[in-house]
């Protein structure tokens, strides 16, 4: 009797143990960074069942994120970009995570998937306005754009020569959000548009790379428009989530960034 209720109780030191142990991570910020940090979120909670990796699925943009991790309202802000001069001199650290290839693309049932540069500016500053006129059939060209300050737009804009300094179209259409770029990209033909490698994978041929100059984008290793990942933490540096960061940077981790179609990159803690 006493070897049993000295089991029962070295039973119930443990799961007190493991309770008091537990922790949430809460991430929010750039939502383009969603997709991957979920895979990766679900990968090490079944590694670490006690922890929770809560994802917020709806974006707050990249300044959004850093602003919230500086308020402490969540625990890691998630930033497609470098910090800019003024987000440096905030109380925050930046890790980057990896590095994903940008890339146009168009829904999968349009025709044309190689354009140049040249006829990408053209597109989005208006002088060309149909398929037609790039060997497509008859069918007026929907392009998608981002903000000026997202992302997305910010490595179009770096990475393309002739973008630098173009002035869309009226017309073009502004995307608030990743999401309403997957989502207007994958539902309506004719429309082209300026995505991720991670974003088209998860597509799951519902799109069709663009290759530009002959060059195919969805690979780091040509694309000359970058996305780099950063998780930025702020005051709260918990074990978990000091525990979740030491998970990305492990072989498991880096083997899912790979998985996903984007390049790990090694950082210290």
């Amino acid at each position: 009797m006493k070897v049993f209720i000295g089991f029962m109780v070295t039973i119930l030191c443990c799961s007190l143990i493991t309770a008091a142990g537990a922790e949430s991570i809460k991430l929010a910020g750039s939502g383009q960074m969603i997709p991957l940090i979920n895979t990766l979120g679900k990968a090490y909670m079944k590694k670490y069942p006690q922890d929770a990796v809560e994802v917020n699925q709806k974006s707050l943009g990249q300044l959004g994120g850093v602003m919230a991790v500086t308020k402490g309202a969540i625990d890691i802000a998630m930033s497609a970009r470098y910090l800019d001069k003024n987000e440096k001199k905030m109380p925050v650290q930046a890790y980057e995570i990896a590095k994903v290839a940008g890339l146009f693309a168009v829904n999968a049932a349009t025709p044309v998937t190689s354009l140049t540069s040249q006829q990408v500016c053209d597109i989005y500053g208006g002088k060309i306005r149909n398929w037609a006129k790039l060997g497509g059939p008859d069918g007026a060209i929907i392009p998608l754009t981002r903000p000026e300050s997202d992302s997305t737009k910010i490595a179009v804009r770096q990475g393309i020569a002739c973008f630098d300094k173009l002035k869309e179209a009226d017309d073009v259409r502004s995307m608030p959000k990743a999401k309403d770029m997957y989502t207007e990209l994958t539902t309506k033909v004719n429309t082209l548009g300026m995505i991720d490698a991670v974003c088209f994978a998860d597509a799951g041929g519902k799109l069709k790379a663009v290759k530009i100059d002959g060059k195919d984008f969805t690979s780091s290793e040509n694309s000359p428009i970058m996305h780099h990942y950063n998780l930025v933490l702020g005051k709260n540096r918990g074990e978990a989530v000091m525990r979740f960061l030491q998970f990305i940077r492990s072989s498991e981790g880096q083997t899912i960034i790979k998985r996903e179609k984007a390049s790990p990159m090694p950082f210290g803690l």
